[in-house]
């Protein structure tokens, strides 16, 4: 069977298909779309479709637009969505591929680690993912030492509904981890050079400095790198959590919109 790649494309923030688009839109666009490359895209927090104007739609919009944009109340909503289409369409020797621009991008990261976390799912257990979301969400970093007589619940998890499996690419522009003010906490092993895939590419914008804005580093990257070809990559096997990952941030001309 031929491999297929299987591309998660989310905005950022109020970001959509329009005259000025995102990278993430330009990427989507140049994107084969075919039987052996599928394709996903959600637009950024806050966005949604247009109702007629000044009706009680139009307000509800607003309002919920404004909400959402400070306290990213669909947050969670937009990695399960893409968590589930994966889930879907996942078969065993797929390469999954996350992009994100600004929160969109702190969105696949998050995707990223929820699926080390908890795996991906099986076909027929979708009632589980938002549990499965909750799992990752509560792990806690700062706990080096766990119980070694026990079994975390987000690896019994994964051990019981879920397939083992590593996201082979994610690139960020410009990566935002602001996600409202009322959540108590950053999305787990967002930070902490992605150590949980195979690439990360991270674009970050030279000139950008408003505090809103403050990008979400990799905490460096990962300096001891095995470079190996994307397309020539060997399949997963049971030692693929041994392997470096090849982390790589790099800043460029411009604000947080140009990237």
């Amino acid at each position: 069977r031929n491999v297929r790649n299987l591309v998660v494309c989310i905005d950022g923030t109020a970001n959509k298909f329009d005259t000025k688009n995102t990278n993430v839109v330009q990427l989507y666009s140049f994107l084969v779309k075919d039987k052996y490359q599928l394709t996903y895209y959600n637009s950024g927090i806050g966005t949604y479709a247009t109702p007629s104007f000044k009706s009680w739609s139009w307000w509800k919009q607003v309002v919920g637009h404004k909400i959402d944009l400070a306290i990213a109340w669909r947050f969670e909503r937009i990695i399960i969505g893409a968590y589930q289409w994966l889930s879907e369409q996942y078969q065993a020797g797929d390469r999954i591929y996350l992009f994100g621009f600004s929160r969109g991008a702190y969105q696949v990261r998050a995707l990223s680690a929820m699926i080390d976390k908890v795996g991906l799912i099986h076909k027929g257990n979708q009632a589980q993912i938002p549990f499965a979301y909750e799992l990752y969400a509560s792990i806690d970093e700062s706990n080096r030492d766990p119980d070694p007589s026990s079994v975390p619940m987000d690896r019994h998890f994964k051990e019981t509904f879920s397939r083992d499996v590593r996201v082979h690419f994610v690139g960020a522009w410009d990566t935002v981890s602001s996600v409202g003010f009322f959540r108590g906490k950053d999305a787990p092993f967002t930070a902490c050079g992605m150590k949980h895939v195979c690439h990360f590419r991270h674009a970050l914008a030279l000139d950008e400095r408003r505090v809103k804005f403050q990008p979400e580093y990799a905490y460096g990257g990962v300096h001891r790198v095995q470079v190996q070809e994307p397309l020539t990559e060997p399949a997963e096997t049971e030692s693929h959590k041994n392997r470096v990952p090849h982390t790589k941030e790099v800043w460029f001309a411009g604000t947080h919109s140009d990237m």
